[in-house]
């Protein structure tokens, strides 16, 4: 695990339990959303910053219009390039619970080939969407929250927050398709106008507040001492790495199903075909090897 092992956290077994008092981030509600985003939520695709593209060129925010050679188009590096909370306020009708908007911005490169399939050029583009969730944070406080922890970072010695619920995201997403858009809804000798594309979001939005916990503890987690950090001979180590036999004939599919893997075993390197030449095995089931030798009596040596 590296420097430090924490698999026991070097805590003496014998410790009785003590309630100790943290500041915790508690999760007081939380949303799950699995979207999938089409043109309804999108648009048309735009371009993330100043490019060029067969003789175009596109500023940022420009809807991005296709080389009209163009014949395809794909996505490709999609990320989700911020989460932005754009307005939080309590709910009108439900107590306790907060209105939440927020933007999510999506970065991708946009792939245009010509009717052979080569590549004409790679345009960055962005899409966003904006969805709102209601969650439960309980009631409004008026405490005002001061920490010196983020005072190095700026010019104040302290930092000051309400004590209100934050918001927290999680987001990840899957490029699903993108399309050329002809216009008039026909590709038939037109010139494409634009590109949408469709894109899966998967995303957890929580709602926490910084809160005191009581929390049952054994105490601290005391790191085991240094271990030999000596440097490695890189040819010894790569000696010992298995022969990577999949890369080199990827298995089929009732294989690959079974967990079954071609790899040699760094035991049998320095070998023959499969075969290591320490073992004095044949490739028949009347070797009379044993099973150290790596054989087995269908097939002569074991993987």
């Amino acid at each position: 695990m590296g420097a430090f092992d924490f698999e026991n956290c070097g805590i003496n077994k014998n410790h009785s339990l003590k309630d100790e008092c943290l500041i915790a981030f508690k999760v007081y509600d939380f949303f799950r959303i699995q979207e999938c985003l089409n043109f309804d939520n999108l648009g048309y695709a735009r371009a993330a910053e100043t490019a060029s593209c067969n003789g175009m060129t596109y500023t940022e925010g420009d809807i991005i219009t296709p080389p009209a050679n163009a014949a395809s188009v794909s996505i490709s590096n999609l990320e989700v390039a911020s989460a932005n909370v754009l307005n939080k306020k309590k709910n009108s009708f439900r107590k306790g619970y907060y209105d939440v908007d927020i933007q999510f911005i999506f970065n991708y490169n946009l792939i245009f080939r010509d009717q052979s399939g080569m590549t004409i050029c790679t345009v960055p583009a962005t899409d966003t969407f904006s969805t709102k969730v209601s969650l439960f944070g309980s009631i409004d406080t008026d405490v005002t929250l001061s920490t010196d922890l983020f005072g190095g970072f700026g010019c104040q010695n302290s930092f000051t927050m309400n004590a209100n619920p934050f918001i927290w995201v999680e987001s990840k997403a899957v490029a699903l398709a993108a399309d050329l858009v002809y216009p008039c809804c026909s590709s038939d000798g037109e010139t494409p106008a634009a590109v949408q594309a469709t894109i899966g979001l998967f995303a957890i939005i929580k709602l926490f507040r910084i809160v005191n916990l009581s929390v049952a503890s054994k105490g601290f987690c005391i790191p085991e001492e240094i271990g030999d950090v000596s440097s490695i001979d890189p040819c010894d180590y790569f000696d010992n790495l298995d022969f990577p036999m999949d890369s080199f004939a990827p298995p089929q599919r009732p294989e690959f199903e079974a967990g079954i893997s071609s790899n040699i075993p760094a035991e049998n390197n320095g070998s023959v075909g499969g075969v290591n030449s320490n073992c004095g095995c044949g490739n028949n089931s009347s070797c009379g090897c044993n099973s150290s030798c790596g054989c087995n009596s269908s097939c002569g040596c074991c993987r």
